[in-house]
């Protein structure tokens, strides 16, 4: 299991450009981007915790790693680490730990916190293809009475069966646990942890801090209520993220230079970032115009400049691409019978363009009006620079 999740990292960090902090980095930092989906296959889906890829409300407690090269000491944790066991030899703990026994003064929206979403919160996205009730488990190592408590949350949503996750046996052990802890029953209800989840879909799956301390390995969706993980639980499903056409057309010449949407300026441009995050686009109801500009940090040569626009069927759309404020070209994809559409039609190119490091690269977009009621959006996906010669190729692709 531990070499698959290995390979599966490794595939989609070199396949897909998921970045992975060194190990230099501090151990409470994403290890991952968004980009790294889970998949529920067959009603379940397992996840590592060191997996996230974003902590929030970290300003009074954080979630920190412990591996056999992360060993983190902040403020009080007194227990030992307990990698010995832990899925994928790693897990989170929840620091500093300062209510480690009874005796210690509980101290409410600090070392604990009744009220989830509100202290270390973890997210990890996960990708639901069965829609209905999963239930959740978690793989928890405690010490004592006052390290074993868990909130769980879906979509910024903390609904009342993913509050008060709750641990009383399985002490000083890697244990997995989905009880609910109520007035009446403090070790917890089992099958009362649960998420309702209603749409297929890529969904934020969250954990919040309930007790500092808590020390988190794993955690299982399933919609099988009587389902109960042994040992490590099963492996970790990734689903590996589709490459976009930009992407695609990036690729398509091992000396393609690239400028995405992404090196470009975006804040006070006019532009905001359409279809997940992979186009540049207007809002008409905003702006008729937007401006970008990005540097050209490659080497100096001659280029082919290519284009990756996209064709709309509201209307055409103009671009105009400059070079240090000099107009190198316009370009206006022809209109589509889809309300939008990527591919070889909606792609331009100047041939032998020469450019040198520092350069600044600036795209204006207008968009346009087919019938003046409804609008184009000036859709874009960024700009390649191929070896002269060869730009004509990648727009084909």
């Amino acid at each position: 299991m531990k070499n698959r999740i290995a390979l599966l990292l490794i595939t989609i960090i070199l396949l897909n450009g998921v970045s992975v902090y060194s190990q230099n980095e501090t151990s409470n930092n994403a290890m991952v981007t968004e980009a790294l989906v889970f998949e529920e296959v067959g009603g379940i889906v397992a996840v590592e915790a060191e997996y996230f890829f974003k902590q929030e409300r970290t300003d009074i407690r954080k979630w920190y790693r412990t591996s056999k090269n992360e060993q983190p000491e902040v403020g009080r944790d007194e227990d030992s680490t307990h990698i010995d066991g832990a899925s994928n030899n790693a897990y989170l703990e929840i620091l500093p730990d300062t209510r480690v026994t009874h005796s210690d003064k509980l101290v409410p929206g600090e070392n604990f916190s009744n009220e989830p979403g509100t202290i270390g919160i973890l997210s990890y996205n996960v990708k639901i293809n069965t829609p209905g009730r999963y239930y959740v488990w978690v793989r928890a190592f405690s010490s004592g009475g006052e390290d074993n408590g868990l909130h769980v949350g879906m979509d910024g949503e903390w609904p009342e069966h993913g509050q008060r996750m709750q641990w009383c046996t399985g002490k000083h052990r890697w244990t997995w646990g989905s009880r609910q802890r109520t007035q009446e029953v403090h070790c917890g209800v089992p099958n009362e942890i649960y998420l309702d989840i209603e749409a297929a879909g890529t969904h934020v799956i969250q954990f919040s801090m309930r007790e500092d301390g808590f020390e988190f390995d794993k955690f299982i969706l399933t919609n099988d209520r009587d389902y109960v993980p042994k040992e490590e639980g099963p492996s970790a499903t990734m689903k590996l993220p589709e490459q976009s056409y930009f992407q695609t057309l990036a690729r398509s010449h091992a000396e393609n230079k690239v400028l995405a949407i992404d090196d470009f300026q975006i804040e006070g441009t006019g532009f905001y970032k359409d279809n997940g995050g992979k186009w540049f686009a207007i809002n008409p109801n905003q702006h008729k115009e937007a401006q970008t500009t990005a540097v050209f940090n490659f080497e100096n040569a001659r280029y082919d400049v290519v284009f990756v626009g996209v064709g709309e069927n509201d209307g055409q759309s103009k671009f105009t691409i400059l070079i240090n404020k000099k107009v190198i070209g316009f370009y206006a994809p022809p209109l589509t019978q889809k309300t939008f559409e990527e591919g070889k039609d909606f792609n331009a190119v100047w041939e032998n363009i020469k450019l040198k490091k520092g350069d600044e690269i600036t795209v204006i977009s207008e968009i346009g009006s087919a019938d003046g009621k409804e609008w184009a959006r000036g859709r874009w996906a960024g700009i390649i620079f191929a070896p002269v010669g060869k730009g004509k190729e990648v727009i084909k692709k």
